[in-house]
């Protein structure tokens, strides 16, 4: 009886490690970590997973609408200077990489990886540091694009210079941060005070450049809007209404998304609630770009439908034209050249050109009679 109850106690002790997972066991075997460890691993596993989802989840949504609107650009406008053709396909490019590269890395963390002796530092894959680079040359590429946009509207040497000037150094910064974790590919280089000063001023000056770029263009935009002779009989008022208000949330989301990766980055540096900004900022400076160049045929379709309206080449002071056509029309001869505004270059048609005249000259014969 005695053997019986030591061979019963024996088994009623064993059932429980029957229970544990061939992970755990084989942790347990090689580290005996505590409970209190297990329960500190599964809570650091659970936060990264977590975070790795939603933000994953958000970026291929977002990598869905720009392959939209990469396809609508090249779609509606074909005789597009190959500038700006080349930096749309260098956007796709680029956003697409980072999606493969963010679903690498995710596949090494949660299944290459799994299993492996949790008490040793986690290693960054190489693909999470290319695609940390990349986000870095999207940024880059899409605060340029934005210089130019100012450029182009105000031929302003000092705002376009300083935007560019902040942009080389954000991308240079970023160039720095992403030497620093291939050399050092480990998750405590990213917790460290030296790589959160860089990476905070990276984040910084984006967000900084954003809000400038943001301004200057609500600033050009507001001084078209004074500056235009006959704009509010010609409905101008409300494009110009229009671009402020989208220069305005293009400039606000990015801002903030930003914003939100520096705090929580600074804030809680052991932890990757950072991971879903990190992963979305990208793809937004993507789209913004897209749609800042996919709106023109918007303000298009606007003024066709306005059966009083004329085209915007009726408009002194406003340019309109199309790359697909290669027309080009103006009318500023109203107008003083010392109180010209710069030209709103947006895109037309020339059909709606054709039917903005007719009109024009239906109503003027309406008026004769």
């Amino acid at each position: 009886m005695a053997h019986m109850g030591a061979s019963s106690g024996f088994n009623s002790s064993a059932k429980p490690c029957l229970a544990v997972s061939p992970f755990a066991l084989a942790v347990m075997a090689a580290t005996a970590p505590s409970a209190a460890q297990i329960a500190a691993l599964v809570a650091v596993v659970k936060q990264l997973f977590a975070t790795s989802f939603i933000g994953f989840s958000i970026a291929t949504t977002l990598y869905g609408i720009s392959c939209l609107q990469a396809y609508l650009y090249y779609r509606n406008y074909p005789k597009d200077h190959l500038l700006l053709k080349s930096t749309v396909a260098l956007l796709w490019v680029l956003d697409t990489l980072c999606t493969i590269f963010v679903a690498h890395s995710l596949y090494t963390y949660f299944v290459l990886n799994f299993g492996k002796n949790p008490t040793v530092d986690l290693v960054i894959p190489w693909s999470f540091t290319t695609e940390k680079f990349l986000v870095t040359l999207i940024t880059f590429v899409a605060q340029l694009f934005y210089a130019r946009t100012i450029w182009k509207s105000s031929e302003n040497w000092i705002i376009t210079g300083s935007v560019t000037v902040i942009a080389v150094v954000t991308f240079a910064l970023g160039i720095v941060t992403t030497v620093h974790l291939y050399q050092t590919p480990l998750a405590t280089s990213i917790s460290a005070r030296s790589f959160q000063i860089l990476s905070g001023l990276v984040q910084g000056f984006a967000a900084f450049n954003d809000v400038l770029i943001t301004v200057c263009l609500c600033f050009w935009l507001y001084q078209q809007k004074r500056g235009a002779v006959g704009g509010r009989a010609f409905g101008t008022d409300q494009i110009l209404d229009t671009l402020i208000l989208y220069a305005v949330s293009r400039g606000i989301l990015t801002a903030i998304t930003q914003f939100l990766f520096l705090t929580l980055n600074l804030a809680l540096p052991h932890a990757t609630y950072w991971m879903p900004f990190h992963q979305a900022v990208g793809k937004l400076y993507v789209n913004s770009v897209y749609a800042t160049l996919n709106v023109r045929s918007t303000f298009s379709n606007v003024d066709n439908k306005q059966s009083t309206n004329l085209s915007f080449a009726d408009v002194p002071g406003i340019n309109t034209t199309t790359s697909a056509t290669g027309v080009t029309s103006s009318n500023t001869a109203s107008v003083p050249s010392d109180k010209r505004a710069k030209p709103v270059v947006l895109p037309t048609t020339h059909e709606s050109i054709e039917r903005s005249h007719s009109a024009l000259e239906e109503k003027e014969a309406g008026d004769d009679v």
